[in-house]
């Protein structure tokens, strides 16, 4: 198989190739190897290592991956490759390098991928192991293919992609759960390993305003890092004002002790106060409410969701719209 190359590159007339794919924007010789370990540059372009070689995927329910107002109670394929777009190897995770073992590298076609979720019945597909912005040149072709099947798209992500990189995936990607590790620099300094964090964050604000992309927000608690009031209150701020306030917030703790978990029970206060409808903590078994009159909208049960009082996304007792995205066309 003829290793393809890189997309999203500009040549320089230092004989450097200059990837856009994530916000490091390496800028590499023949020779070179990217921070993410799986794009190289030759005297042809930047060759993409790790094309079409998959580190997970499984069917399981959208709520796996903290989307849960985005299809609920439906089966999605869940898939991911290698690489990475951090720089520790504590934030880089499990799918940071290719094996070096050639019988644990497994190659899935994306359109044998796409035929396999539409074909296992999933409601779509989800990139949720590794960095979506590393593997960009697969993932816009899976997206792809999905959409043109009918499948719903999603994307797991600490918002590391490109604004360029997103122009070309948006008109394919219905959702983003966004990894949002905090709300300063020092945390991120701890915490994110990524470049900009509030080039992330203006990328998902984008995606969201620009491209009606459903977004759910993650954030994990570590305490004595990311868990004071005013950065809380702050991160719980920018979703209202750029996401919205019907915008998921999942608060889940980093840390294991009684210290994280009074944290987490502080930033569910503080989000509520800042005006978030719906925040949700690491426990499976969460009740969505309607924000108008408090009808149970959906039930989560032994990691089970059923919808039962939602009609067309809209609360079946005072027909308030809970934002919940049930259809292939985004919402406006």
């Amino acid at each position: 198989m003829t290793t393809p190359l890189a997309e999203l590159l500009t040549p320089s007339d230092d004989g450097a190739f200059h990837c856009a794919a994530c916000q490091w924007r390496c800028a590499l010789r023949p020779g070179e190897t990217g921070r993410c370990q799986v794009r190289a540059a030759t005297d042809d372009g930047i060759t993409l290592l790790s094309f079409g070689l998959i580190s997970g995927a499984a069917i399981g329910p959208v709520e796996d991956h903290r989307l849960w107002h985005f299809f609920p109670d439906t089966l999605m394929l869940s898939i991911g490759g290698w690489g990475y777009a951090s720089t520790t190897d504590q934030q880089r995770g499990p799918y940071a390098s290719i094996p070096a073992d050639p019988a644990k590298q497994r190659r899935l076609d994306a359109e044998r991928a796409a035929n396999f979720a539409l074909e296992r019945l999933c409601r779509g597909i989800i990139w949720a192991y590794g960095e979506p912005a590393v593997s960009y040149e697969y993932v816009l072709e899976l997206l792809q293919l999905s959409r043109a099947s009918s499948r719903v798209t999603a994307l797991c992500t600490t918002g590391v992609l490109t604004p360029e990189a997103l122009e070309s995936l948006a008109p394919y990607l219905d959702a983003i759960s966004f990894d949002l590790r905090g709300f300063s620099d020092a945390s991120y300094a701890r915490l994110g390993g990524i470049p900009d964090w509030r080039a992330a964050l203006a990328l998902i604000a984008e995606a969201h305003a620009r491209y009606h992309c459903h977004i759910e927000v993650s954030t994990r608690i570590h305490n004595g890092v990311n868990d004071s009031p005013d950065e809380l209150r702050e991160l719980a701020t920018w979703i209202v004002t750029n996401l919205g306030d019907h915008t998921p917030w999942h608060v889940l703790p980093g840390d294991a002790g009684s210290e994280t978990a009074a944290s987490v029970v502080r930033a569910r206060r503080i989000g509520h106060e800042s005006g978030l409808h719906y925040i949700y903590t690491a426990e499976t078994n969460q009740t969505t409410r309607c924000p108008s009159c408090q009808a149970t909208l959906i039930t989560r049960t032994n990691g089970v969701a059923r919808m039962v009082g939602l009609r067309d996304g809209a609360c079946e007792s005072c027909g308030h719209d809970a934002q919940v995205q049930l259809s292939i066309f985004k919402q406006r």
